[in-house]
């Protein structure tokens, strides 16, 4: 391996670039179990993991558009629009996907879990000014940043 190998390999590990992680699910319903496959490919060097993770959670979300927020100001009261958001995380689980490996240089791997979402868990609803969605993260734990599949939506 050449110099400018290693400085791009060390580069990888900083940003997580080391490897793609890709999410597939099957049509996921709640409080039925379904599989989630978890695909990782190698950007150019050995990828050695200490195990591949998957959390999935329920997000509910709320924006309220054109509130009026009335505050005070040097004795004066003001009038300001905007729109408000919040959000609250309803369910979440963290799972263990596959233990410790090593993906090799250009290659891919690609492991599946089976998933339930419990029956108690809030359905999936698009409100006017709310939402509620399941979304999953798959990543491996590696050294330095973990390549991950950042949070991918799922349609229940």
């Amino acid at each position: 391996m050449g110099f400018f190998d290693k400085i791009k390999s060390m580069k990888n590990v900083i940003t997580g670039g080391a490897a793609k992680v890709y999410v597939d699910a099957e049509t996921p319903k709640i409080g039925q179990p379904f599989n989630i496959t978890v695909r990782a490919q190698s950007q150019g060097s050995d990828v050695k993991y200490d195990r591949v993770y998957l959390t999935i959670r329920g997000q509910e979300e709320i924006e309220v558009p054109d509130t009026d927020v009335i505050y005070d100001s040097d004795g004066e009261s003001h009038r300001k629009t905007e729109t408000v958001y919040a959000s609250h995380t309803t369910f979440e689980q963290e799972m263990t996907v596959s233990s410790s490996g090593e993906i090799d240089a250009d290659a891919s791997d690609e492991w599946t879990i089976e998933v339930n979402i419990p029956e108690s868990a809030p359905p999936q609803y698009k409100g006017r000014y709310s939402s509620h969605y399941y979304e999953v993260y798959a990543g491996l734990d590696c050294f330095g940043n973990d390549p991950d599949s950042g949070w991918v939506k799922l349609n229940i």
